[in-house]
């Protein structure tokens, strides 16, 4: 027989829905656990975050699909992390939604046995408020392995189209969905330098720079021996941060 999660103190909860259906229904199946509390709703992801980030609510249950776009593109902006379980009618933004510190992932429709498992896997102790900086390590994939990479040994993160590429002191590669404003927003600035639109390093990593050719293009090369072409723009900023 499916069981509600277990009796604890309550939880707050928003619901991030554009679909009014969807709303209700998800409304609904939350009466069956009375240890969780609804405190708000928005049906935009902009909404959505003033009302995370004023009421900090510990569960935040969120559509992917927003009339505004993706949401997970706007994880970023959160000013603390709350536990996060993702909803949506496709399953292709999975490793998306885990990349951005989702808990859980949720294909509609949602029903009161997959809401059930989701919230049971939720840790009976409130989330503590922290904010984004305050991350230790980010989970990253190299293939078809997904791996927890310290914050402080990823070395450089460049963009790839829709994508960004991370590699670490190890030299290892990764590739992540997340873009570079987004990334800019989760590293701390006192370590990592965005020289450009397409370039991020970590300041503590780098072991010289050379001017190469014309144009007063470099070449980074980092304490691992790995090295990074750089244009003049980058080249002029490098030399302007490392100089504060």
């Amino acid at each position: 027989m499916l069981q509600t999660a277990t009796k604890q103190s309550p939880k707050t909860i928003l619901i991030v829905e554009d679909n009014e259906i969807e709303l209700e229904n998800v409304r609904t199946l939350l009466e069956s656990f009375e240890d969780h509390q609804i405190i708000g709703s928005a049906d935009t992801i902009a909404v959505g975050l003033r009302i995370a980030n004023c009421l900090r609510p510990d569960i935040i249950l969120l559509d992917i699909q927003l009339q505004g776009g993706n949401s997970l593109d706007h994880i970023g902006a959160l000013e603390y992390q709350p536990y996060i379980v993702c909803s949506t009618l496709y399953t292709k933004h999975a490793l998306q939604a885990f990349e951005v510190g989702a808990t859980d992932y949720l294909t509609k429709p949602i029903t009161l046995e997959k809401l059930t498992r989701a919230l049971n896997r939720i840790p009976t102790e409130h989330p503590q408020p922290q904010s984004n900086e305050n991350k230790t390590a980010i989970l990253l994939r190299s293939g078809a392995k997904s791996e927890k990479v310290p914050i402080e040994l990823i070395v450089l993160i460049t963009a790839d189209r829709d994508y960004t590429t991370v590699k670490d002191e190890k030299n290892s590669t990764f590739i992540s969905t997340r873009r570079m404003r987004e990334w800019n927003k989760l590293l701390c600035p006192e370590l990592f330098l965005m020289l450009d639109r397409s370039t991020i390093v970590n300041r503590k990593q780098i072991s010289s720079y050379t001017r190469t050719g014309i144009g007063r293009t470099a070449t980074i090369t980092f304490l691992n021996g790995e090295e990074h072409q750089i244009g003049s723009t980058a080249h002029r900023r490098l030399r302007e941060m490392l100089e504060l």
